[in-house]
Formats: C-alpha cells, sequence, structure tokens
C-alpha cells in the first residue's frame, strides 16, 4: 500500500461520529460477501445475520497495522493468551461471568465449535434437544455427528414466545437426552431469556446430568430492559456442565474473519474437548485474533452507539409491520432479527419466496428454522436507515396488493 493511499484510508476511519448510513446498495452490492452477492443488485438483503455498518475504527486501525506490517504468519502464543484473557475480562465485568482463561479454547467460529463439542463431549446416537424455532446449523451439526435430534418447540405468549420449561423437561425424560443446545439471546425470536428461565433450564440439566452447549454470540445485542445472563454464570454446578460459545462475529460485525471462544465451566470437559486432534478442534489467524481483541478491549463506545441506530430501526419495523394487515410482530428483545409471523396471511405458504418475487427483498425463510417456522420469514435490520426504508416500503407496495380474502 502507498502512503498515500494508507493516509486516506486511515483519515476515513477516524471520525469521531460513527456513520452508520455510510453504505448505500451500490456499496454493499459490490462487496464479496454472500448477503449482498447471492441475489443481485436488484434485490434488497435482510437474510443473513451481517450488518450494513462500518465496522468499529478502533478494529479497522488494528487490523491494518497487521497489513502493514503484513503479519500473516501463525498466531502465537501470547495473542492466543490475549484473547482468552480479555473474554474472561470482559464476561466478568460486562456480565458478572467468572470465566478461568485456561478454560477457555479459540475455535474458528461458533459453528465448528459445536460440532466439535458434540464429537468430544456426547456418543453415537446421543439424543440432543434443540429449542425451535432454532438456528439451522444447530439441525445439521447434531446430524452431521451422529446423534439424534429432539425438537422442543417454544411456547406463544400474549407477549412474544417464551422458553416452554415444562416441554422441555418432557423432551428431555421421554428421549434420555445428553445434551441441549441453547441459543441465548435467540435466533431467530430475539428473546433474551429470563433469569427463572434459565434457572429451571439449569435445574433439569443438574437433574438429569445433561451437557449443555451454550451458543451465547448475540450477548452484545441486547435492547433496554432486558438483560443477558450467561447460564454458565447462575452456580458452579451448571457451569461445570455448560460450554459457553461467544464470538465478535455479531455484535461486531466480524463473521468472516473466523475467531470465537469456548468457554469451558470445568477442566473435566475442557479435557474431553481435547481429546479431539488440535486441527479437528479449529483454529483462528492473527487478523482474526487481532480483529476479536481490539473489539473487546476497544469497541465499547462503537457498540454503544450500533446499539442507538439498532433500537431506532427496530421501532421502524415495528411501526410498518403493523401496518401489515395478519401480520404478527414480537419485538426482540436482542439480536438485529425480526421473525415476522404471515400464518394469518395468503402468503403463508413461502412469505420469504413470494417477498422475494413480488418485493424484490431477500428474507430468510422461516422454514429452515424448523417445522416450527413454517410461515414465518426472518428479517435483518441491522443496515442504513434509507436502506430499511426502501425495503419494507418495497414489502408494503406488493403486500398491499394481495387479495386478502
Amino acid at each position: 500500500m502507498e502512503k498515500n493511499s494508507e493516509s486516506d484510508v486511515r483519515s476515513a476511519i477516524t471520525w469521531d461520529n460513527f456513520d452508520f448510513e455510510r453504505f448505500d446498495p451500490d456499496a454493499l452490492a459490490g462487496r464479496l460477501g454472500v448477503k449482498w452477492s447471492r441475489d443481485g443488485p436488484e434485490v434488497l438483503a435482510a437474510w443473513v445475520a451481517d450488518m450494513d455498518f462500518p465496522v468499529a475504527p478502533a478494529i479497522i486501525e488494528r487490523l491494518l497495522d497487521v497489513v502493514q506490517r503484513q503479519d500473516f504468519g501463525y498466531p502465537g502464543p501470547d495473542l492466543d493468551s490475549s484473547v482468552r484473557v480479555a473474554f474472561a475480562e470482559r464476561s466478568a465485568e460486562r456480565y458478572g461471568f467468572v470465566v478461568d482463561p485456561d478454560l477457555v479454547v479459540i475455535t474458528t467460529e461458533v459453528v465448528q465449535a459445536i460440532y466439535a463439542v458434540l464429537m468430544s463431549c456426547t456418543a453415537p446416537d446421543d439424543p440432543v434437544v434443540i429449542v425451535t424455532p432454532a438456528y439451522p446449523p444447530f439441525f445439521a451439526a447434531v446430524r452431521d455427528t451422529g446423534r439424534r435430534t429432539v425438537l422442543c418447540p417454544m411456547a406463544q405468549a400474549a407477549t412474544g414466545p417464551v422458553l416452554d420449561t415444562e416441554a422441555l423437561r418432557a423432551a428431555v425424560l421421554e428421549s434420555g437426552a445428553r445434551a441441549l443446545l441453547l441459543c441465548n439471546p435467540h435466533n431467530p425470536t430475539g428473546r433474551v431469556f429470563a433469569r427463572a428461565e434459565l434457572e429451571a433450564v439449569a435445574a433439569l440439566a443438574e437433574e438429569r446430568d445433561l451437557l449443555v452447549i451454550a451458543d451465547e454470540i448475540h450477548a452484545d445485542i441486547v435492547f433496554e430492559g432486558s438483560m443477558h445472563v450467561p447460564i454458565a454464570s447462575l452456580s458452579q454446578a451448571i457451569a461445570e456442565r455448560t460450554v459457553t460459545l461467544s464470538s465478535t462475529s455479531k455484535g461486531f460485525n466480524l463473521a468472516g474473519l473466523r475467531c470465537a471462544v469456548a468457554a469451558f465451566g470445568g477442566r473435566a470437559l475442557r479435557d474431553r474437548f481435547d481429546s479431539l486432534p488440535a486441527h479437528v478442534r479449529g483454529s483462528s489467524s492473527v487478523l482474526g485474533m487481532v480483529a476479536t481483541l481490539a473489539a473487546w478491549q476497544h469497541g465499547g463506545p462503537w457498540l454503544e452507539a450500533v446499539m442507538e441506530q439498532l433500537s431506532r430501526n427496530r421501532e421502524i419495523v415495528r411501526s410498518a409491520v403493523a401496518r401489515l394487515a395478519g401480520v404478527r410482530y414480537d419485538q426482540p428483545e436482542g439480536t438485529y432479527l425480526a421473525w415476522l409471523d404471515f400464518a394469518a396471511t395468503p402468503i403463508a405458504d413461502d412469505p420469504a419466496g413470494w417477498l422475494r418475487e413480488n418485493a424484490r427483498v431477500a428474507l430468510a425463510p422461516g422454514i429452515d428454522f424448523g417445522a416450527t417456522g413454517a410461515a414465518h420469514a426472518r428479517l435483518n435490520f441491522a443496515t442504513p436507515r434509507p436502506i430499511l426504508l426502501d425495503l419494507l416500503e418495497r414489502i408494503e407496495t406488493a403486500y398491499a396488493g394481495i387479495d386478502q380474502r
């Protein structure tokens, strides 16, 4: 990189007020990532859980330093240790979750870690409970590792979806489940499970000797009025049977850099995980680890600002969906995902497919999240407001032409 061009890049990332509306559809359409390249420039993308905002300047600065030094070798142990310690310190400060850095492992990504934990800490044909609707790779991970899937649908309360702890108990007892895959904050519904819900899960796990694989990748994206509680923080007893998975990929928009952590609540689980060959357990790169470290240590102001933007966007979605006859929308307590229920509408059979064809908007099909997701679609609202307003207007205009009889 020439000196002048590097100076130009650096000056562009040192703004005092984060410009979350910097990118327009033309700029996004030129990206190599799957979100905006899959459907072409005529379709507005709101399906994959990537944000369309500029990354925190503190992260870009650190990445540019690595690029300038051409520091693309294998990560050293000091960098590895720094990331593990940073996760532990941040978990304690932000969530009151005490983690031993020696029981934290850096992995490639959360999904890869789920596979590795299932392979090392459960046995073939073991029943594994999944709370549905669920992030699609959960189903694949259980199937691909030769375990048996046990489904536990969430219940629908007046205030939105809730964890049905009685149904969960029944599913565990009837199946003889050995593990539970728990996503909190929940993808796709946006629920942030209350402490009482998690305490019921913890009690069941202790009673039935369940392994809990806690996907907490969306922990940083929680709106005012809710609070993320890591299930492993409830007690030492539940911690010792829990593997907590986290990453900066959602909260700081770094999914493509491939860096995650698996935090084990006890030495026994960590030893079982270590029984897998090191290359199966996964790893990261200098770029991924440096970006993760910068996010956790210096990304706080950016995260606060992005939460304000997401809060405004969430309200925009609420107002727009209220004008769509028959569509149910329970505002998410966390994540930047809107779970839209089209069951009472004429497009219930395939709302995402209909909207892509008729509104030129790409949402995630609800059926991908399990049978309970049928008639739903998931909308990612982590995008500049002009784009969000455009895609919602497209939906409303197309929807207005439907015969509602």
